[in-house]
């Protein structure tokens, strides 16, 4: 079995390695699969930055709220759910997205993908009683700068 981590510390110092890396390197070097989300802290109001796995649905990307299969929502669930408005970056391109959940036929529709580049997304879902929220990231037109 997996090694957990102890601490929210110690995820977040993983998380902020992982995205430092990814920006640095253009998301090369890590899975073609991987994006970083970025959000507003609902409470500290400074941005959040988390690396997800993700699939592709013509423009747009989605995302699930699995956090390890824990009881508890990650912290990036709440967030979105305060602001939608996000940044992603996947590779090198920087979008603004707004985040909304994905629709059942959608997560019905989708869930093999998630699983197809992650099985242990199967297991999160049988060792959780919580939804595993899936969102939808949409581009806005706006640009970025």
């Amino acid at each position: 079995m997996a090694a957990r981590w102890t601490t929210l510390a110690d995820r977040l110092q993983v998380f902020a390695l992982h995205a430092a890396l990814y920006r640095l390197l253009g998301g090369r070097l890590v899975r073609r699969d991987t994006l970083l989300l970025t959000t507003v802290g609902r409470r500290s109001g400074r941005l959040r930055t988390t690396p997800l796995f993700y699939v592709r649905d013509g423009g747009d990307c989605l995302i699930v709220a699995s956090n390890g299969g824990d009881a508890r929502y990650p912290a990036w669930w709440h967030n979105v759910r305060a602001e939608p408005r996000v940044h992603v970056q996947v590779g090198r391109d920087v979008l603004a997205c707004d985040a909304a959940p994905a629709t059942g036929a959608d997560a019905v529709h989708l869930w093999p993908a998630f699983v197809a580049i992650h099985r242990g997304y199967d297991d999160y879902r049988r060792s959780t009683t919580r939804e595993l929220t899936m969102f939808r990231l949409t581009p806005r037109t706006e640009a970025l700068s």
